[in-house]
């Protein structure tokens, strides 16, 4: 399964928009165990989000994550994340007279 967010204006916040997601798709009606076997396996990838996005340079750069992810017997198992940071520029000043 893949899931694919929208464009954030960081990456700090793309982790979070995932952070919510996670949350909200994983933690909800589980058993206590599946949830803290979910919760570390969040926390593995997030830290290997963060380490290489510092890495790259592009904590604060506009960012869309996408999330590979299995789930077997209600337990996440990411397979690979995808990272595409973008930069703003500007494409010119134009003046219009009214």
């Amino acid at each position: 399964m893949i899931q694919r967010f929208r464009i954030s204006p960081t990456f700090r916040s793309a982790i979070f928009r995932a952070k919510r997601w996670f949350y909200a798709t994983f933690c909800k009606n589980c058993p206590k165990e599946i949830i803290e076997e979910n919760k570390k396996m969040w926390v593995q990838l997030a830290s290997k989000l963060i380490e290489e996005s510092n890495k790259l340079g592009i904590s604060d750069k506009p960012t869309r994550l996408e999330i590979e992810y299995e789930v077997v017997n209600g337990k996440f198992k990411p397979i690979r994340a995808t990272v595409e940071a973008f930069e703003m520029k500007s494409l010119g000043k134009h003046t219009i007279s009214i």
